[in-house]
């Protein structure tokens, strides 16, 4: 892409946009990541992934770690209630 706007001035010039103009260019802005994303290739992505998850579901499954129904941790999130401890 040739351009002599700098970053700053698109910036600036996308901020003019009407609201649903500036959505689709951050969605385009947002799918040019993804489609272009990490060099990481995605099967190390999936695995590390795969270990991740293995681990987590492990510490529950063990005690280590206590879980909450979704409802209390959106009310603990939004500042409605403290968190248990």
């Amino acid at each position: 892409m040739s351009t002599n706007l700098s970053t700053s001035e698109i910036i600036a010039s996308a901020l003019q946009l009407p609201p649903a103009d500036r959505e689709a260019v951050v969605v385009a802005l947002q799918q040019s990541l993804i489609d272009h994303g990490p060099e990481e290739p995605a099967d190390e992505v999936e695995a590390a992934w795969a270990d991740e998850i293995a681990r987590r579901i492990a510490d529950i499954d063990s005690g280590r770690v206590k879980t909450i129904p979704a409802e209390e941790a959106e009310r603990i999130i939004r500042g409605d209630v403290r968190p248990r401890i």
